[in-house]
């Protein structure tokens, strides 16, 4: 079985949400959408400012799934409830905590449940199943 057990809580993982970062995730996502990168739309919007994408948050999650389990770990699901935005000069925290461990079609999974969270609160809940490589599942 893995080094991991249900109940185990994942380290705290931080990134400082820069302006730079924005406009990198609108150009890499090709995302758009003013209120990403133009902050008077943002605003005209009911926006307290530029905010991230969603696409930026599940790679922010994938980075977290490589911090905490290894480069070698496979997201096999990812399911998020946004629930809040992430601003600019803000910092994105993910928590998590393992929910649960399992075997399936030959494949070792470890299940997550994880939050983002800025200085405002709470702003998103993830569900992760990650599946372990071979040798990580000995």
């Amino acid at each position: 079985m893995s080094s991991w057990s249900e109940g185990d809580i994942l380290p705290t993982i931080s990134l400082d949400l820069t302006l730079r970062r924005a406009i990198q995730a609108v150009a890499g996502t090709r995302d758009y959408y003013p209120v990403h990168h133009d902050e008077q739309a943002a605003k005209e919007s009911g926006a307290k400012g530029l905010f991230f994408n969603t696409m930026f948050l599940q790679g922010f999650v994938g980075r977290a799934i490589c911090e905490w389990f290894g480069n070698d770990a496979f997201p096999r699901r990812l399911v998020l409830a946004m629930y809040g935005s992430n601003y600019v000069g803000q910092t994105l925290t993910a928590t998590g905590v393992v929910s649960r461990i399992r075997d399936q079609d030959d494949r070792h999974l470890v299940d997550a449940d994880v939050t983002l969270a800025t200085e405002d609160g709470l702003t998103t809940e993830v569900n992760v199943s990650v599946q372990l490589p071979p040798e990580a599942a000995a």
